[in-house]
């Protein structure tokens, strides 16, 4: 799925700490939470948080979709990689955010020299406020 980078949005499915899985997926807009991830190497699988949806699917594109798996409330569809630019406009994946990469970002990394600046502006804040709030009785 990182090949799809630049061209749509990749996204890592997260664990229950917030920290990032071996599952990538494009999201999509064609109803919250519906998502394009691998199913093997030459076929891809859209999953569909709506049954109503996943069933229009099915009936409007049935050369483009099969079904994998269909639940009462979700569904699991079928297609071909070759066809991704195809179904990636049925689905309406996401492309805000194509050029990020899909881990998360990574942590500020401070140096000494702006720790200490950054540590003084903040005592002299603190003893500014100090000083107001004894000039000012409640």
């Amino acid at each position: 799925m990182l090949k799809y980078r630049g061209q749509y949005r990749i996204l890592y499915d997260l664990d229950k700490q917030g920290k990032p899985c071996e599952f990538i997926y494009i999201p999509c807009g064609i109803h919250k939470g519906s998502n394009i991830c691998r199913h093997d190497s030459n076929t891809l699988n859209a999953y569909i948080t709506s049954s109503i949806v996943a069933n229009n699917l099915l009936r409007d594109h049935h050369d483009l979709f099969g079904i994998f798996q269909m639940g009462d409330s979700e569904a699991t569809l079928l297609f071909p990689e070759s066809r991704m630019e195809e179904a990636a406009i049925i689905l309406k994946a996401k492309v805000l955010g194509k050029n990020l990469g899909p881990r998360p970002k990574r942590k500020v990394v401070i140096s000494e020299d702006r720790k200490k600046i950054l540590s003084e502006r903040m005592r002299q804040m603190k003893a500014n406020r100090v000083i107001i709030e004894e000039k000012v009785p409640l």
